[in-house]
């Protein structure tokens, strides 16, 4: 018998009506679309991966459960043939497994406490209850949107979010950059990045439709600032967030709808400027060197640069394109990087500048050097890991120079002992007191 194909559809449902509380139906439509020859053909349909068959899996629907050694799952399989325009339902009962469990929320708040404990008596206490509030917020928000009656699909997405979100709270909630990334926010105001979704009903009739939009995979849900009454889900497949919502059209209407992220592609104005005050420090060191024209031509390709990211930043701040947005910080990635390459190049040129023979110019230039390291400390420091403008840097320093100095002496006093305990040693030190150094016995090495 000739094979054609056929249409095989998942239809992802809620009945709670119809199965015990805790239990879902996954609906399989496959139809023979020929008006004259029977099909027959293979169902293969992918099981979520958060279901394990020998223990979630309530009704098979007389359909066969194999797993798929090369895509890593399990699927649902089963050979079928159809008559003429007919049509057959499998319907698959499984567990409802997409639950964040009461006692997965409880050892998170648990976990919360004892951190925010742990920070009592810091200087970042008063930040870390700022945070373990809205962490609190966070769980809350979990608890109310698993509880909402939403279509199958929609809660399996749900519920992969919930598990993200999850698993943030616990590992970064009350972490050190979280704490510096808020304390950041309470002295400037965040940087946002506004997007549009248009939709629209292309009947003339009434209608509910699924408002679906996917976020960038690098946004996070701490990153999502204005969502509106939209769910925040998770994709799978595109392992990207998603806002979504069923809305009411009127016939042929259009709606659009605004949403505020957190504008992660926008590199900080304080950082710009730093890059561009030490660029002319270091510029200025050259001065009066033969490297002087070749160095201010080099600032002032970094300054151009930073001229440029400035500028483009300012032109998509504006935009509600985050395609826009994302394609300006690549742009300005890159050259941020080239203004890094060209100022790791001026430090490196700085010892080539030379010093004249004179002793007494050797003692002012070397003074001029220390101090114009000193005006760019902050460039030193950031490359050492250290933040700058902190009160600290230079007991830092002075621990550098006295540790080299206490290396010194140690090493001095060493050499003495160890001169004075040999018997060459002991020889030298008796000529100092007027007896004459006796030569030493066997060859002697000449240079």
């Amino acid at each position: 018998m000739q094979r054609h194909l056929f249409w095989a559809v998942l239809l992802l449902s809620m009945i709670g009506d119809v199965y015990a509380a805790g239990d879902l139906k996954f609906k399989i439509l496959v139809v023979n679309p020929s008006s004259t020859k029977n099909s027959k053909s293979v169902i293969s349909q992918a099981l979520p991966s958060e279901i394990d068959p020998n223990q979630d899996v309530i009704d098979k629907a007389g359909l066969d459960i194999k797993f798929d050694a090369d895509k890593k799952m399990y699927l649902i399989t089963k050979e079928v043939e159809l008559k003429p325009k007919e049509t057959r339902t499998f319907e698959l009962r499984v567990r409802d497994v997409w639950q964040i469990t009461p006692d997965q929320m409880e050892e998170t708040k648990k976990s919360l406490e004892n951190q925010i404990e742990t920070l009592k008596g810091t200087k970042y206490y008063e930040t870390g209850k700022l945070l373990f509030q809205k962490a609190q917020e966070g769980l809350d928000r979990i608890m109310e949107e698993q509880s909402k009656s939403v279509g199958v699909k929609q809660h399996i997405e749900l519920y992969r979010a919930h598990v993200k979100q999850l698993e943030d709270i616990k590992a970064n909630a009350l972490s050190l950059d979280a704490m510096r990334r808020l304390e950041a926010e309470r002295k400037r105001e965040a940087n946002e990045a506004r997007f549009v979704v248009e939709a629209e009903n292309p009947s003339p009739e009434p209608r509910s439709i699924t408002v679906r939009s996917l976020l960038p995979k690098e946004i996070t849900p701490d990153d999502v600032i204005d969502k509106q009454d939209f769910d925040l889900l998770y994709d799978q497949s595109q392992k990207a967030y998603a806002l979504e919502k069923q809305d009411q059209f009127a016939g042929r209407e259009k709606k659009k709808y605004i949403f505020t992220v957190r504008d992660i592609w926008h590199i900080p104005d304080e950082n710009l400027q730093f890059y561009k005050l030490q660029t002319e420090k270091l510029v200025s060191m050259f001065k009066d060197t033969p490297y002087l024209k070749y160095a201010d031509e080099q600032g002032q390709m970094i300054l151009g640069l930073l001229a440029e990211i400035n500028e483009l930043q300012t032109e998509v701040s504006s935009s509600f394109s985050l395609e826009e947005r994302m394609r300006a910080f690549i742009l300005n990635s890159q050259r941020l990087e080239l203004v890094k390459a060209k100022i790791h190049n001026l430090q490196q040129l700085l010892p080539e500048i030379t010093i004249d023979k004179d002793e007494g110019k050797i003692i002012q230039n070397l003074k001029l050097l220390i101090k114009k390291l000193a005006e760019i400390k902050d460039l030193v420091l950031v490359a050492m890991g250290v933040q700058p403008n902190k009160a600290a840097t230079w007991w830092i320093i002075f621990g550098i120079i006295l540790f080299l100095a206490a290396i010194t002496i140690i090493f001095y006093v060493t050499w003495i002992k160890k001169l004075q305990e040999s018997k060459w040693g002991k020889k030298v030190l008796e000529a100092k007191k007027g007896d004459e150094i006796p030569k030493p016995k066997g060859p002697v090495a000449t240079a």
